[in-house]
C-alpha cells in the first residue's frame, strides 16, 4: 500500500546522499548517463539501418538474377514463333527451357500468358483447331510483357503485327479481335489493346 510519508522519507535520503556528493562526481555521473544512453541509441539505430542495408541489397540482387535470366526472353520467344510460322522443328527441349525459365523468374502476368499461350498449342495438336491469330497473339504478347517486364518499355503488339504480317490490313479484325480477346482474358495492361482504327 502506498506511503506518503515513507515515500517522502526516501526521496529526501536520496537527496540528501546526491547532495552531499562533489560537482565534479555529479558531472561525471550524468556524463556517463548520457553517454550510455546515445551508445545505446546509437547501437539501435545502426543495428536497423544495417538490416535495411541487407534486405536492399539481397532485394537488388535477386531482381537482378531476374532481369538477367529473362533478359534474352523477348528474343527468344520470338524466334520460336518465327519457326512455327515457317512451319520448321521446334525442339521440345527448347520450349520446356524458355517455359522454365519464365515459370522461376518471370511476372505472374507472363506466366500467365506463357501457360495460355501451351494451352491453345495443345488445343491446336489436340483438335485441330487452327486460331493462327490467337495462338500468334499469345505468342506476341508474352514477348511484349516481358519487354515491358524488364526493360520498363511498352510496345502496342500491332507494331509486331505490322513489321511481320505481309497482309496485315486484310487480316487486321480477326488480328485485332484474337489480341484483344487475349488482353481482356488475362487482365492485362490496357496499352496492349490494338484499336482497330488506329494507325500506329
Amino acid at each position: 500500500m502506498f506511503n506518503l510519508s515513507t515515500t517522502i522519507t526516501n526521496a529526501e535520503a536520496i537527496y540528501s546522499k546526491y547532495n552531499g556528493m562533489s560537482d565534479d562526481l555529479k558531472g561525471a555521473i550524468i556524463t556517463a548517463i548520457i553517454t550510455g544512453v546515445i551508445s545505446v541509441i546509437g547501437f539501435v539505430v545502426t543495428n536497423m539501418s544495417l538490416k535495411n542495408s541487407f534486405k536492399n541489397e539481397l532485394a537488388r540482387q535477386r531482381d537482378n538474377i531476374a532481369l538477367e535470366k529473362m533478359s534474352t526472353m523477348p528474343f527468344e520467344i520470338l524466334g520460336l514463333l518465327d519457326k512455327a510460322r515457317s512451319s520448321k522443328t521446334i525442339e521440345s527441349e527448347e520450349v520446356v527451357k524458355i517455359l522454365n525459365i519464365i515459370y522461376a523468374y518471370g511476372s505472374e502476368k507472363a506466366i500467365a500468358i506463357a501457360t495460355l499461350m501451351q494451352k491453345e498449342n495443345y488445343k491446336k495438336e489436340e483438335m485441330g483447331n487452327r486460331n493462327r491469330f490467337r495462338i500468334m497473339s499469345a505468342y506476341i504478347l508474352l514477348a511484349t510483357q516481358i519487354k515491358m517486364d524488364v526493360t520498363g518499355v511498352c510496345v502496342n503488339p500491332e507494331f509486331w503485327f505490322k513489321m511481320r504480317i505481309t497482309d496485315f490490313e486484310n487480316t487486321k479484325k480477326k488480328i485485332v479481335e484474337a489480341n484483344n480477346m487475349l488482353v481482356s482474358e488475362l487482365e492485362l495492361d490496357d496499352r496492349f489493346y490494338i484499336d482497330l482504327e488506329s494507325s500506329h
